[in-house]
């Protein structure tokens, strides 16, 4: 599946428009090296959506993508998870009626982490940049296990702290 030039437009626009590339930009000073960031994102989010697609996306394939550009761009794991997830998220949150099996997908993705996940989880004063693929999956099931006991899934707590707060903050809610 090769994302039209609509889909690649707004996953640039949102990469553009959150704070995925704050603390990146500061570590990718050199212009070319967040173009490059960018593309790759989008490319790698091409296959990990057409995996979600064909109902195949294991939660280990986003690790693994995301362990790709740790090593690639020098990043943390926590860095390199934001642009990852929040590209999965909302393509499964526009896509989601017409995936197949759409509830299992759900399970596999991961809640982007942010300060303000962080700090609902009571994670204080943890930059992105200190989270390591250890601390990553153990705040993962923390809020698996959080969300599970509600019947909901892991990008089920994303938008009740984030996107709600966001919006709410913003008037619109």
């Amino acid at each position: 599946m090769t994302l039209s030039i609509e889909q690649k437009s707004v996953y640039l626009t949102i990469i553009n428009s959150t704070m995925i590339l704050r603390s990146i930009g500061q570590r990718l000073r050199n212009h070319c090296r967040l173009r490059e960031f960018k593309i790759r994102v989008v490319k790698e989010s091409e296959i990990l959506i057409d995996k979600m697609e064909k109902c195949k996306l294991l939660e280990n394939d986003i690790i693994v993508s995301i362990d790709k550009f740790c090593d690639e761009f020098n990043i943390s794991f926590g860095q390199a998870q934001k642009a990852i997830n929040v590209l999965l998220k909302y393509h499964y949150y526009l896509y989601e009626k017409y995936l197949t099996n759409h509830s299992k997908i759900k399970s596999v993705l991961h809640c982007p982490l942010d300060s303000k996940i962080l700090e609902e989880l009571h994670i204080r004063n943890k930059p992105l940049t200190r989270i390591d693929k250890k601390e990553y999956i153990d705040i993962q099931n923390e809020i698996h296990d959080k969300m599970y006991s509600k019947g909901l899934h892991r990008i089920d707590f994303d938008r009740e702290v984030y996107d709600t707060g966001y919006l709410k903050d913003r008037g619109i809610l």
